[in-house]
């Protein structure tokens, strides 16, 4: 998703850093846009984020996680898993994962 800036910048409400530090996304839950809100509070480990992060600091991957993490009621509750089920909820299309060891 992050090849295509366009989609990325889509999910933004609030296109732009603010002072308050909240942030309001939209991601697809069962199908439908939903408004999800959140702060600019991160979760860090030695003064560095703990899980998503860019190469430039930027915050986007960090306020997206943190949205997908919100629906689901915590980061922890958001590791494992397939990554269509990420896609799907960023995206809002149908998305599956194929295993190529079988």
């Amino acid at each position: 998703m992050a090849e295509f800036p366009e989609r990325v910048f889509a999910r933004f409400i609030t296109k732009t850093k603010n002072d308050a530090g909240i942030y309001l996304v939209t991601l697809f839950i069962n199908g439908y846009e939903t408004p999800v809100i959140v702060d600019d509070w991160f979760p860090s480990i030695y003064g560095k984020p703990a899980f998503a992060s860019t190469k430039d600091g930027e915050l986007w991957a960090m306020i997206l996680e943190k949205a997908w993490a919100k629906v689901h009621g915590s980061y922890m509750r958001t590791e494992g898993g397939q990554t269509a089920h990420a896609a799907q909820h960023l995206m809002g299309l149908p998305a599956f994962t194929i295993d190529h060891s079988e």
